[in-house]
């Protein structure tokens, strides 16, 4: 029976030091992880179509670094986790955006054809 306890005691030792080790790194994955969403969203023209959520996502950034540089990791990991989310609304809006445009570029186009060949026929 305490062979059986001090193994439940050597585990929960285990588990509770491995979260904490997690503590440690998991914001720096995180942080990491924002700073490349924000330069995707920016290579997709967030700057041009999504500039508010692009720029909430620096915000949250910046922030979640101050908050690691006073070792607060929880609050770090999830700001930086809030500015991927927020990075990548900002890309997949001006993703959005250019696939709307390019879609009414090419109804004009079709527009300007069906015009021309009933033009033609008319002539004929």
């Amino acid at each position: 029976m305490k062979a059986l306890t001090l193994g439940m005691v050597l585990i929960c030792v285990l588990i509770t030091a491995a979260g904490c080790a997690s503590k440690g790194t998991g914001h720096i994955e995180s942080i990491a992880s924002a700073e490349l969403g924000i330069k995707i969203a920016k290579d997709s023209n967030a700057t041009i179509n999504a500039p508010l959520e692009l720029k909430f996502a620096e915000d949250k950034l910046s922030a979640a670094r101050i908050a690691a540089t006073r070792e607060d990791f929880v609050t770090a990991k999830r700001l930086a986790d809030e500015a991927l989310v927020d990075a990548k609304l900002a890309e997949s809006k001006s993703i959005t955006i250019k696939a709307k445009k390019q879609a009414q570029e090419m109804r004009d186009a079709i527009d300007t054809l069906r015009k021309e060949i009933d033009r033609t026929q008319m002539q004929k």
